[in-house]
């Protein structure tokens, strides 16, 4: 890239008829992510499994938009990741009450589930890749016949540096339930289910670059952000059972003193699905992060260049053709 990309929040286009998808946007970077993009007038769908949880950020947010004089258009859409039947379901009502979608945000993460019978898959790789997948091929018609009228959609698939503590994915361990699974938890454990993690995000980011070979010349523009190190967040709540109760509200201020806001750790994909320079940049397929000042305050987004072993095309095309088969699977059920 032979320009440094900016992001000024406040100069950001007005959103004005454009209608904006962003799952897990009832808590932290979500939660951000969905204000922002109501605050510049996009019509803004929180998918969420939790209807209660997503209805009190929706009520919250519509008091800070208040406070800056916006007319509020938020709604909640039902969306639980972890149930490939559901996920299409949820898709196809999308489809029935909007005719466009023009800003996809794949934000929801879960890091720590526990392998329970409800889940075919890793449950972490069900719900952070799969999920996601099924609910994103399912909206490519709407997706494609958006761009075909304005030539500017804007997906982002919200990954982590945590792919990096993994090469490869390995498509048994996610496909067979270890023996062990139900297994009294511990700290000692704590690897495995980073891997696991780290797994499903190297999945987000091979996701996003495949289906940016696919349809990136139709005025789609799919690129994939590390957030930075955020504090705060419910990610990692569902690992309770492995830290012991007495570190985790040490561990959890610990994050929020030295990890980045909420607000700043959505700038990175904020910048992704609003910036005009993406376009004018021809910013696809693009894996970026966020370049901070000291005491981890955002400064810009950067283009994150990943050793060659990642961007093998062959590995992007394997995963999209097992995720098809998976998912396939799952709605034969």
């Amino acid at each position: 890239m032979t320009f440094t990309p900016k992001f000024d929040p406040k100069n950001t286009p007005d959103l004005t008829g454009k209608v904006a998808v962003v799952t897990g946007a009832n808590v932290g970077i979500g939660l951000e992510t969905a204000f922002f993009l109501a605050s510049k007038n996009a019509t803004v769908y929180m998918a969420a499994r939790s209807e209660q949880r997503a209805l009190a950020a929706i009520d919250q947010l519509q008091s800070r938009l208040k406070a800056i004089k916006v007319d509020t258009k938020i709604y909640y859409h039902h969306l639980d990741l972890g149930s490939i039947k559901g996920v299409r379901q949820s898709a196809e009502e999308f489809m029935a009450k909007e005719d466009k979608l023009d800003i996809l945000v794949c934000n929801a993460g879960a890091m720590g589930s526990m392998w329970t019978p409800e889940f075919t898959y890793e449950p972490m790789f069900q719900t952070n890749h799969l999920g996601h997948f099924a609910f994103v091929t399912t909206l490519l018609p709407l997706i494609e016949r958006t761009a075909a009228k304005t030539g500017d959609v804007r997906i982002v698939m919200t990954s982590s540096d945590a792919l990096l503590v993994v090469k490869e994915i390995d498509y048994d361990a996610v496909s067979n339930r270890p023996a062990n699974a139900d297994a009294p938890r511990s700290i000692m454990t704590f690897k495995t289910f980073f891997d696991c993690y780290g797994r499903s995000k190297l999945a987000n980011m091979w996701f996003a670059k495949e289906l940016d070979r696919r349809i990136g010349d139709k005025g789609i523009w799919v690129n994939s952000p590390h957030p930075g190190f955020v504090g705060g967040t419910d990610l990692g709540l569902e690992l309770n059972d492995v830290v012991p109760a007495f570190v985790r509200p040490i561990a959890r201020a610990i994050t929020r003193w030295t990890g980045m806001s909420w607000a700043d750790g959505a700038k990175t994909q904020l910048y992704l699905v609003t910036s005009p320079e993406v376009p004018a940049h021809k910013i696809r397929g693009r894996y970026f992060s966020p370049r901070v000042s000291w005491f981890n305050y955002f400064k810009a987004p950067r283009d994150q260049k990943l050793a060659a072993s990642y961007e093998n095309e062959e590995e992007w095309k394997k995963l999209w053709d097992w995720s098809e088969e998976a998912v396939k699977k799952e709605l034969a059920k």
